[in-house]
């Protein structure tokens, strides 16, 4: 073959090799092409599965949070159903006609009698725990599952301990020792006669029992203005009250502090009525006996 023949059959070959490896190159760079828009709509459908997969799992939640609620609402008691079914199962099982008695007295009682049965036989509890704060008195409840179930002459705290929770109140407060709990108090009363044999509570504990917790107390029948002193000088005053605001029959509170004319009460059967603010006037004809106490 002759010089110039071959050469340009050789430039020829090469230009041929130099377009099929552009061919091999865009088909590559083509390929790349479709499968990097293949998989970014592969991922964008796979995002969308997802969201759409978790507003189906929400909107399913949400479906069933309604139904739930929705039965609930329908199986939910009223306080009125609640307090007949408590009533009705505590007669059945024999509870005593007190504790029975106390969902008639103040319905805020009813989780202490549903849990008679159950919670009677308890250990009592050692403090009354974190609630004290100097120079306050704190307000304890009678039917504190604490402590309520313990003994109270042949009857309860819960039923008839109204003394002994102001006093262990009082005690606790002025000494501020949490370990004066109103079981504890109820056990002393009963241990040294300060019962009688309805359960009631003699008016001499009020005035006798304190030295017990470290305490002076003055008996007297004080005026508005004289018990505006004693509480604002921090020296709660325990009260015997007869029928009223507070009772039927006869009942022990506690006031705990004075403000233009109002007072603050603890009053250990009602949260109720531990809530207000009570004007004097409003309590002051109710009051039998008045006990003013201050620590040694």
């Amino acid at each position: 073959m002759e010089p110039m023949k071959k050469k340009s059959f050789a430039k020829r070959r090469r230009r041929r090799q130099v377009h099929r490896q552009l061919v091999i190159l865009g088909m590559i760079a083509l390929g790349i092409l479709i499968a990097a828009i293949g998989y970014k709509f592969l991922r964008e459908n796979q995002e969308k599965e997802a969201k759409e997969a978790v507003r189906i799992e929400q909107e399913k939640q949400e479906t069933l949070k309604k139904q739930a609620a929705s039965q609930n609402k329908e199986n939910q008691e009223t306080e009125e159903q609640r307090l007949e079914r408590v009533r009705t199962q505590a007669k059945e099982r024999g509870y005593p006609a007190g504790v029975i008695e106390l969902l008639d007295k103040n319905p805020e009682t009813v989780d202490f009698v549903e849990d008679y049965e159950e919670k009677k036989n308890e250990p009592y509890a050692e403090t009354i725990g974190d609630q004290l704060k100097e120079g306050e008195i704190p307000l304890l409840l009678q039917w504190d599952e604490r402590w309520g179930y313990a003994p109270y002459g042949t009857s309860i705290v819960a039923v008839s301990g109204c003394g002994p929770t102001c006093m262990a109140m009082v005690a606790s407060g002025l000494n501020q020792d949490p370990s004066i709990t109103p079981d504890k108090v109820a056990a002393y009363g009963t241990e040294h006669g300060y019962v009688d044999e309805d359960n009631n509570t003699y008016w001499a504990f009020m005035k006798e029992a304190g030295k017990n917790w470290n305490l002076s107390c003055y008996e007297g029948n004080l005026t508005e203005e004289q018990v505006s002193r004693e509480l604002v000088a921090g020296h709660p005053i325990i009260c015997s009250v007869g029928p009223g605001d507070f009772t039927k029959i006869g009942h022990f509170i506690v006031l705990t502090g004075y403000e233009n004319g109002s007072v603050t009460v603890n009053d250990p059967f009602s949260q109720e009525n531990s809530d207000k603010s009570w004007k004097f006037t409003q309590i002051q004809d109710q009051i039998k006996a008045m006990w003013v106490y201050s620590k040694k």
